[in-house]
């Protein structure tokens, strides 16, 4: 596990985060989207962000904890009057049945789409990646349903478009 899934892994419970996007250039920086935040200024959000992330259930080093730039706090409706949607771009069916699912964003995009998409029930995902040949941070991964309960194109596409914070582009 890198220092961004590491990351996101200690905010998501301890944070009841909706969203994290963490980003690695240099040192890491993104945001975590909690109601938690509600009410909260932003010095006392950045010192419970810096706490879990010193004192949560799988600490950062003090070199890990070096390496983060800024990790913001913003309520859900921060974000939404304020942040941009993880854009997916295209779900494209496969000879064996699964979906591949082409989105822009880093790891942490990617892997807030597949866990949206596990939450349906007999539907198994594979580790994002970095797609071959792309200009820009392009991921992928692929989908797949059972033989009694299938993942389609148009099921994804539902599942995903009642996501806040997941846009599926018109061509998808």
């Amino acid at each position: 596990m890198g220092l961004s899934e590491k990351i996101i892994a200690a905010l998501q419970a301890p944070l009841s985060a909706e969203y994290v996007r963490i980003d690695d250039d240099n040192g890491i920086s993104g945001f975590v989207v909690s109601r938690r935040f509600e009410n909260m200024s932003t010095l006392d959000r950045q010192q419970l962000i810096d706490e879990v992330l010193r004192n949560g259930p799988d600490p950062l080093s003090h070199e890990e904890q070096r390496q983060i730039l800024l990790i913001a706090g913003l309520t859900p409706g921060e974000y939404d009057s304020a942040g941009p949607r993880i854009r997916v771009h295209r779900i494209r069916a496969q000879n064996d049945g699964s979906l591949e699912i082409l989105l822009h964003g880093p790891y942490s995009d990617a892997m807030y789409v597949r866990d949206t998409l596990e939450n349906e029930k007999g539907v198994r995902t594979t580790e994002p990646e970095q797609a071959p040949g792309a200009i820009g941070i392009l991921m992928r991964f692929s989908a797949k349903g059972t033989p009694e309960d299938p993942l389609t194109k148009e099921r994804a596409t539902w599942v995903l478009k009642a996501d806040q914070y997941i846009q599926v582009m018109q061509n998808a």
